[in-house]
C-alpha cells in the first residue's frame, strides 16, 4: 500500500511547514549550516514536521544519529538511523541527508554501505556519510553495546583498522570500475560523501588521507589540532572540514562566538544539533 492521502487538516500543516521553511534564510557565509535531530519523547508526526521545517529552509544538509538507545544522546528514545533515514528520503524534497555517525562497530561494513547507496538512490539527492571507530569499551558511550552484547574492539588502533575495512569496501563498491561482484550492488549516480568524525589525532589523519572530510566536536580543545593535523594529511586533494555543535541560544546569530570562531577557522559546515525536536520557531531564529 503507499502513503496515506492527507485530509484537509493534515494538508494546510503539511503547507504551513513548507512555508515556515520558506522563509528561514541562511545568512550568507562560507559556511553552510546544517541541522541534527535527535528523537525526544515526542512521536514520529513533530520529528517528520521539524524535517520539513529544514526541507524548505537553507539549511545545507539534515543528519540523523546512529544509536542503539537514547541515553548516548540524552534522549529517553531512539530511532534506527537507517529506517529513519528512509522515511525522510521520502518525505524530504530538497535537503541533503547523512548519518553523524555511524558506528563502524554497529553493522558489517557491507550492511553500512549498501544502506548508504539505497538512501542516496532513494531521496536522489548527495548522502553524506559520517562515519566513526567507535567508542572505548570502558566509555560510558558503551553501554548500549554491552547491554547488547555488540562485541567492542579493543585497542583504539583496532577500532581504527575497523573503520579503514569500511573505507576499503566503500572504495571497492563505489569504484565507477568496480569488479563483477559488485554488477547487481546499489548503483550511484553520485557516490556518497564519508565524513570521518574524529577523537582523536590518529584518526583525524586517517580521516585526511582516506575519506572526503572530517568532523570534530567544536567544543574540544584539540578541534583545531585534529582539523589542521587532517588538512596536512589531504593536501592537493578537495576535502571538507565539518563541525557539530549542541544548540544552545543565541547561536542562530551569525556573531555568536561559537559561529564566529567556526568562520575564523575556515569550516565548510556547522551541523547544529538539536537534543530532542526543536519547534519550528527555534528553527525559524536562523533565517531572521
Amino acid at each position: 500500500g503507499g502513503q496515506p492521502v492527507p485530509d484537509r487538516e493534515g494538508r494546510r500543516r503539511l503547507r504551513d511547514h513548507r512555508a515556515a521553511g520558506r522563509r528561514l534564510r541562511r545568512t550568507a557565509s562560507m559556511t553552510t549550516l546544517d541541522i541534527q535531530l535527535i528523537p525526544g519523547p515526542d512521536d514520529w508526526g513533530r520529528l517528520r514536521e521539524a524535517s520539513l521545517v529544514v526541507d524548505g529552509s537553507d539549511f545545507g544538509a539534515l543528519w540523523v544519529c546512529d544509536h542503539l538507545a537514547g541515553y548516548s544522546m540524552s534522549s529517553t528514545t531512539m530511532l534506527e538511523a537507517w529506517s529513519w533515514l528512509g522515511a525522510l528520503a521520502e518525505a524530504t524534497r530538497r535537503v541533503e541527508l547523512g548519518v553523524l555517525v555511524m558506528n563502524a562497530s554497529n553493522r558489517s561494513p557491507a550492511v553500512g554501505l549498501v544502506a548508504a547507496a539505497s538512501i542516496a538512490r532513494i531521496s536522489g539527492r548527495r548522502f553524506h556519510l559520517g562515519l566513526g571507530a567507535g567508542t572505548s569499551p570502558r566509555s560510558s558511550f558503551a553501554r548500549e553495546q554491552v547491554a547488547t552484547s555488540t562485541p567492542i574492539a579493543s585497542p583504539m588502533a583496532a577500532r581504527h583498522a575497523r573503520l579503514e575495512e569500511v573505507l576499503d569496501l566503500a572504495d571497492r563498491m563505489w569504484d565507477p570500475d568496480r569488479g563483477p561482484e559488485f554488477d547487481t550492488f546499489p548503483s550511484l549516480d553520485e557516490r556518497p560523501r564519508i565524513i570521518v568524525g574524529v577523537n582523536s589525532l590518529e584518526l583525524a589523519r586517517i580521516a585526511g588521507a582516506r575519506a572526503d572530510g572530517i568532523n570534530v566536536r567544536w567544543t574540544s580543545p584539540e578541534a583545531l589540532d585534529q582539523l589542521k593535523v587532517a588538512q596536512e594529511a589531504a593536501v592537493g586533494r578537495p576535502f571538507e572540514l565539518t563541525a557539530y555543535t549542541v544548540y544552545e541560544d543565541g547561536i542562530s546569530d551569525p556573531d555568536h562566538p561559537v559561529r564566529r570562531s567556526v568562520e575564523a577557522a575556515g569550516v565548510d559546515r556547522l551541523v547544529i544539533t538539536f537534543i530532542g525536536v526543536p519547534e519550528a520557531r527555534e528553527l525559524e531564529q536562523f533565517g531572521s
